[in-house]
């Protein structure tokens, strides 16, 4: 085979075949991210207000500030965990598009991310709504909280369900949202206990009844 067979060869467009190929791996890998936009993975049960500020805070914008450039209306004022964010559709969109995580993992990601539009409207709007403690988030652990954002905070707030306020992995606990830090777990031995017991009654078959 001549060289100018040779170069004929690798320059001459891909077979249908080929190019069927090419055309599926395109569509498998993801889009890339653009110039400027972070990543900032919600961790799980998070609240909608803790994710946001982390966001902010990733991007050295004030809460108001990031809403703003993502097209999102900040109607009245709070701070977690005395208050929770609450977007409308078309805001859950927005703020969708603007971390480049589709919306369904979004919303199950944060559990108090609307499923129904709040204004009824069109328009990207958000708002702050003061929590009683009952329903407000508790601290996150700090080290799960260090190791999904890569130590670059250890505060988060999450609205976990009752049987899974303990981390035993690293020893810490949140039983009570007036509580601003975690409870380590080592000095209380009671509550790893009563947490492992737990979780066993819940992969009884009567658990559900029990």
């Amino acid at each position: 085979m001549s060289r100018t067979d040779l170069a004929a060869r690798t320059t001459a467009p891909p077979s249908p075949a080929q190019a069927a190929i090419l055309t599926a791996e395109a569509w498998l890998q993801p889009p890339p991210a653009a110039p400027g936009v972070l990543r900032v993975r919600p961790l799980p049960f998070e609240a909608t207000a803790s994710y946001a500020q982390r966001l902010a805070i990733a991007y050295q914008l004030t809460l108001p500030q990031l809403l703003d450039g993502a097209g999102i209306t900040l109607h009245r004022h709070g701070t977690p965990p005395t208050a929770e964010l609450h977007l409308n559709h078309t805001a859950a969109r927005h703020l969708a598009a603007l971390t480049r995580i589709p919306l369904p993992h979004l919303t199950r990601a944060l559990p108090h991310l609307p499923l129904s539009d709040i204004a009824h409207t069109t328009k990207a709007a958000a708002y702050w709504k003061r929590l009683n403690a009952e329903q407000q988030p508790v601290r996150a652990c700090t080290l799960c909280t260090r190791h999904r954002t890569h130590d670059t905070t250890d505060t988060a707030w999450v609205h976990r369900p009752p049987h899974r306020l303990i981390c035993p992995r690293h020893h810490q606990a949140a039983p009570d949202p007036r509580l601003t830090t975690t409870i380590h777990t080592r000095a209380v031995p009671e509550l790893p206990a009563a947490h492992h017991a737990h979780q066993r009654l819940l992969h009884h078959p009567r658990a559900v009844t029990a």
